[in-house]
């Protein structure tokens, strides 16, 4: 997985959510001279055939005036004023455009806000985020509504043990050098094995072997469900992003999709998904 950021993809509805997310986007670019790409999708007014064309020159100047006053608004702090960015304007289906995009622009990143009453739960089982998430080829990372912007000084790296973790663990090392972060590489369990405190330190020795970073630690947890695991060390250890990889089966790490509490009221940290190898 290559580490290297030099385009960013930036999709937005000029919502609130959007905007809120805009600033984690420009901080990394920023930091990796990257390129921003500002993408917007316009969906084909198929019920309005007759004026059809006449919609999409309306719709399609308006969003070109919100993208010069997004710019305006950019370039005012003058932290941002260097950032290379380019606007684009697509017309489809939202997760189309984005993927397509995503592809075209030799993306590298894409950051995404996040829409309505946000958290994990909420965001890997519905919403368009969602679905660029499973389907998406590069990283995606996801902003909850209000998540303060304090860079990624804490980072939660979650594992099950899969072949490409440690590929992605060395993706996150590259990311946490940028915002000298601290990692905690974490697992949970329902219970504490013999076979799962093997994986727990060989996954540890072998992380020390072959990665060259000494702010991390690790920590295995016996908990319920993963979505406690990880709201416990969010709340434990002040974390400011959680680092998934998503595998051929999305999110095959989560296993049951309705838990006992509804995460989404108090997991509002960044959540940055890495695309795995494919299951065998």
């Amino acid at each position: 997985m290559d580490t290297m950021i030099n385009n960013i993809l930036f999709p937005t509805d000029f919502s609130l959510n959007t905007r809120q997310a805009l600033p984690f986007a420009l901080n990394i670019a920023k930091k990796t001279r990257a390129t921003i790409h500002i993408l917007h999708s316009i969906e084909e007014p198929y019920d309005f055939a007759p004026l059809a064309q006449e919609i999409k020159e309306g719709v399609t100047n308006k969003v070109k005036r919100l993208f010069a006053e997004l710019l305006q608004e950019i370039n005012e702090d003058e932290i941002y004023s260097d950032i290379p960015i380019k606007t684009h304007i697509q017309t489809g289906r939202a997760i189309n455009t984005i993927l397509e995009a995503g592809q075209s622009f030799e993306s590298d990143l894409i950051v995404m806000g996040t829409k309505g009453r946000t958290g994990l739960e909420k965001l890997l089982f519905g919403s368009t985020t969602a679905e660029v998430i499973q389907e998406s080829k590069i990283p995606v990372l996801a902003i909850p509504k209000n998540a303060p912007v304090t860079g990624f000084d804490q980072i939660l790296f979650t594992t099950d043990y899969h072949d490409g973790d440690l590929e992605a663990l060395q993706y996150t090392v590259e990311l946490a050098k940028l915002f000298k972060s601290r990692i905690r590489v974490f697992h949970t369990a329902l219970e504490s094995t013999l076979k799962t405190k093997c994986m727990f330190y060989g996954f540890k020795e072998l992380v020390k072997e072959s990665i060259s970073y000494e702010n991390i630690d690790f920590e295995e947890e016996k908990s319920i469900t993963f979505f406690e695991g990880v709201a416990n060390q969010i709340e434990r250890h002040n974390m400011s992003l959680v680092v998934m990889i998503r595998y051929s089966k999305p999110f095959s790490l989560i296993g049951q999709k309705k838990q006992s509490k509804d995460m989404s009221y108090y997991i509002q940290a960044p959540l940055l998904v890495l695309p795995g190898q494919k299951n065998k």
